[in-house]
């Protein structure tokens, strides 16, 4: 798994920092919370060589002041999440818990014929709209799934691209960029996916790239990789809609806060005979070319 290593991991980093969360249990301040962690974030921050704000935060793309976001506060935003027999519960479940949290946002979700799905472990999700009719949308999400065979098919891909062509966002989670490629949207565009798919995408003209979250065309295509990467992946969405405050409060809302048991959740990080285990089930894992039902 060579072209995974180059990428860092930011959970490390964040141990290295030298204080957990439990730690701070022993003090009774928010100013000793705030000192505490301004001084780990500043150690870390000089021991890379990097420059820090006053607020003791290493500088981020998001960390800007700005909270005005791409629309305004009083402009409605709709988004559409794509749901399918055979997809995963948790490619759109995250996201649509972030989306929901931020303000003046009207969150649909629709099917080929409306009703219910039968989702990846025969979980039932219901009474979704018809895409046929959805006139428009403002973002477009199309999540990922075990089996892809259903949305790869003619009529569904039909509908998807009618409401990606107008919609201002097209976005996917985990192996729906397959699905949103297969469309033919994505050709010549840059894209995430689930890291046993990844390659697949060059089938389709895309190009994979190996990140948790992706954009091209200044965010007008935006991805996620796979499955928990969407909450990720919402975040920063919501950060670009609607404002780095708005995305805050909704991270803080649901407590996301990350801190994995294990560190296999990658390739780059997990053993190499956890790596072997998940080639037996997914072959061409390793190479980002595993197959799924219903990929051409």
């Amino acid at each position: 798994m060579k072209e995974y290593n180059q990428y860092s991991s930011f959970e490390g980093s964040q141990h290295r920092a030298g204080h957990s969360r439990r730690d701070i249990l022993k003090y009774g301040s928010a100013a000793a919370l705030g000192a505490i962690m301004a001084n780990g974030a500043i150690s870390n921050a000089h021991a890379q060589g990097k420059s820090v704000t006053l607020s003791g935060h290493a500088p981020d793309a998001l960390d800007q002041g700005n909270n005005t976001g791409e629309f305004d506060s009083n402009e409605p935003l709709n988004i559409l999440i794509v749901n399918y027999d055979g997809g995963t519960l948790l490619d759109f479940a995250g996201p649509s818990e972030i989306f929901h949290r931020i303000p003046n946002t009207n969150v649909r979700y629709a099917s080929l014929n409306g009703g219910n799905v039968i989702l990846e472990f025969g979980v039932v999700y219901g009474k979704t709209e018809r895409l046929a009719d959805i006139e428009k949308t403002d973002l477009i999400l199309v999540p990922g799934g075990s089996n892809l065979s259903v949305p790869m098919q003619p009529e569904y891909l039909k509908q998807i691209r009618r409401l990606a062509d107008g919609a201002k966002y097209v976005t996917s989670v985990c192996n729906g960029s397959l699905v949103l490629a297969a469309t033919g949207i994505l050709k010549g565009k840059r894209s995430a996916c689930h890291w046993a798919f990844i390659n697949k995408l060059s089938e389709y003209g895309a190009i994979p790239v190996p990140d948790r979250f992706v954009e091209d065309d200044n965010g007008r295509f935006m991805s996620g990789g796979g499955v928990t990467a969407g909450i990720d992946f919402a975040l920063r969405v919501a950060a670009k809609l609607r404002g780095l405050q708005a995305a805050e409060v909704a991270q803080l809302a649901i407590e996301y806060d990350p801190a994995p048991p294990f560190h296999s959740g990658h390739p780059r990080e997990a053993r190499p005979e956890i790596i072997a285990m998940v080639d037996k089930q997914l072959p061409g894992a390793s190479k980002g070319l595993a197959r799924i039902p219903g990929v051409r």
